[in-house]
Parts: C-alpha cells; sequence; structure tokens
C-alpha cells in the first residue's frame, strides 16, 4: 500500500488510489460516495489524500485529487443522490429465474426514474445533467466514429432509460426505437423527447425481442442494461444476444457498453466469442475503454 494512502479508510483506499491514477473523476466521486460516511467525510479524506500525494512527489495524482474535491464541492447533490438511488437498487441481489429477477428490475428502475431521472440511468453523472449529457455526448461521438450513425440507419436502444439517446440520435437517424422493461423509465422518456417523428418507445417484458421481426435495424445499442440480463441468469443473456442478432440486418452491429458486472473482462470477453463462434458473427470490439468520463467497456459484434 502507497504510503499516501496510510492513514485514508480502508474502504475509501482503493478508490483513492484509482482516481489518483487517472480514474474518470465523476465515477471516482460516486465510488466514495457509495462507500464514505457522509459527503464531509469524503471532502476531507480527499483533501488529506491531495496533500499527502503531493509531498510524497507525485504532482500529477495530487492534480486529479484536486480536481476531484472541486468537483465534489460543485456537486454538493451527489451524495445524497447516489445513496437515495442505490438504496433501492440491490446490485449484489441474487435471482430465483427470469421472472423474478426481471420483475425486480422493473420495479427497481421505476422507483429510481421517480427518484432522479438523471441518476436512474447513470449513477456516475449525480444527478447533474451537465454531467449525463457529457457522458452521452461522448458515447454519440464514439458511435459516429466507428461509422454506425448516418442519416438511412434505423437504431434499436435495449434499455432506454429516459431517452437519453434517442434525444442525442434523432436528428442523426432515419429512426430510433427505445425499449424498456420500466413504465416510468419510459414515460420520462416520451416526456422528454416529445415533438420527435423518429423516436418511438415501447415498454417491454425484457425477455425476448419479439414485437420485431428480422433484419429491423443496422445497430441494437445496449448501454449499461445487459449487466442485468446477466444477473437474471445467463441463460436469458444468452437468448437477447441471439435475438439482438435476429434483428440486425446484414452488416449491421450490436453494440454492448458493460457486459456484466462481475468484475471478471476475460469471462465477459470469453462469453462473447463463444456466442459469436456459435452464432457465425464477427466480433469487432471486445471489452475495450474507449471513454474518458465513464469507465464502461465496449463489446461489439457484426452480423455478415
Amino acid at each position: 500500500m502507497p504510503g499516501w494512502l496510510a492513514d485514508a479508510p480502508l474502504e475509501l483506499r482503493e478508490t483513492l488510489a484509482r482516481a489518483a491514477a487517472g480514474m474518470p473523476g465523476n465515477v471516482a466521486l460516486m465510488h466514495l460516495f457509495m462507500h464514505a460516511a457522509t459527503s464531509d467525510e469524503a471532502e476531507t479524506v480527499l483533501g488529506a489524500a491531495a496533500r499527502r500525494l503531493r509531498s510524497a512527489g507525485d504532482d500529477p495524482g495530487a492534480v486529479r485529487l484536486v480536481a476531484l474535491l472541486e468537483l465534489l464541492r460543485a456537486n454538493p447533490q451527489g451524495a445524497g443522490v447516489v445513496r437515495s438511488v442505490l438504496s433501492g437498487l440491490d446490485h449484489g441481489r441474487g435471482t430465483d429465474g427470469h421472472e423474478d429477477g426481471l420483475a425486480y428490475w422493473a420495479a427497481a428502475f421505476d422507483r429510481a426514474a421517480r427518484q432522479n431521472p438523471e441518476a436512474s440511468v447513470a449513477l456516475y453523472a449525480l444527478g447533474n445533467a451537465d454531467l449525463l449529457a457529457s457522458a452521452t455526448g461522448e458515447i454519440v461521438d464514439r458511435l459516429t466514429d466507428w461509422g454506425l450513425i448516418a442519416p438511412e440507419a434505423e437504431c434499436l436502444d435495449i434499455g432506454c432509460g429516459i431517452g437519453r439517446f434517442e434525444g442525442a440520435l434523432a436528428g442523426r437517424l432515419r429512426r430510433i426505437v427505445g425499449i424498456d422493461i420500466s413504465g416510468a423509465m419510459v414515460d420520462a422518456a416520451l416526456r422528454r423527447t416529445a415533438g420527435l417523428p423518429n423516436v418511438e418507445f415501447h415498454q417491454v417484458t425484457g425477455r425476448d425481442l419479439s414485437g420485431f421481426t428480422e433484419r429491423s435495424f443496422d445497430l441494437v445499442l445496449a448501454v449499461d442494461v445487459f449487466p442485468y440480463l446477466v444477473k437474471s441468469g445467463q441463460s436469458l443473456a444468452d437468448r437477447m444476444l441471439s435475438e439482438m442478432a435476429r434483428v440486425l440486418r446484414p452488416g449491421g452491429r450490436t453494440v454492448i457498453l458493460n457486459f456484466s458486472y462481475r468484475g471478471d473482462l476475460e469471462a465477459d470477453r470469453a462469453d462473447l466469442l463463444a456466442f459469436a463462434d456459435r452464432s457465425g458473427l464477427k466480433v469487432v470490439r471486445n471489452g475495450t475503454a474507449d471513454f474518458r468520463f465513464w469507465d464502461g467497456v465496449t463489446f461489439a459484434i457484426q452480423k455478415p
């Protein structure tokens, strides 16, 4: 353990070390708020760690922690938002099968959407609409860089939440369809994108994509939603991968941002490769880190 961490609370040391090494600041704050007793404790610990790190000669790390301290002070609502949303989301929860898992997550995200819409779809936004817009914009930029956004393209957004990608992409695509198991999320999305003629939303069961025909979309997007399918049962996750491939047009691509919350990137990569091999699909990105505002990783498969 580095000496500058010696006086930090044990439960905060890993986050402090990762923040000093370059973890996105808003993500680091989210983790600090998850483990610190209070926002004041997080602020005190951050300030002390920055001073010790500078004394140890690590100016870049100290600069990052000072910037994190400034971000904390600019988001006084952050700690309360993180704790409030997490109080209704048990990420360590097991399930008794698909129905149990999907019903639990639908109810949990109904509550989260009503508590804080921005945090319900991206806890690392800390309830700050500007932070969420920056993270969303960065993802849109990467999708564009990869050649997936075009005026003639049609996109299916699985787990659309409050419609952040529909709002960001409607002007760049022919059509975008958002689906979610949470009725409260769909209601929020409809309100936020009212008046956009090429946007649709549907509440779905989460068991399949039976409402869509084969070869309907050029892009299938799943941003931080696939982990909840994995938690609800590997067979459900496999079925949804097959369904996502089914609705893709030839040459189309499925982009999954975060495959699971298992904390085992190699297992996630192996699972995607195995599915692609069974299905005759091409893996084009397999667990790559592509973002500054978020620590999510990218998985993408292409249909021949």
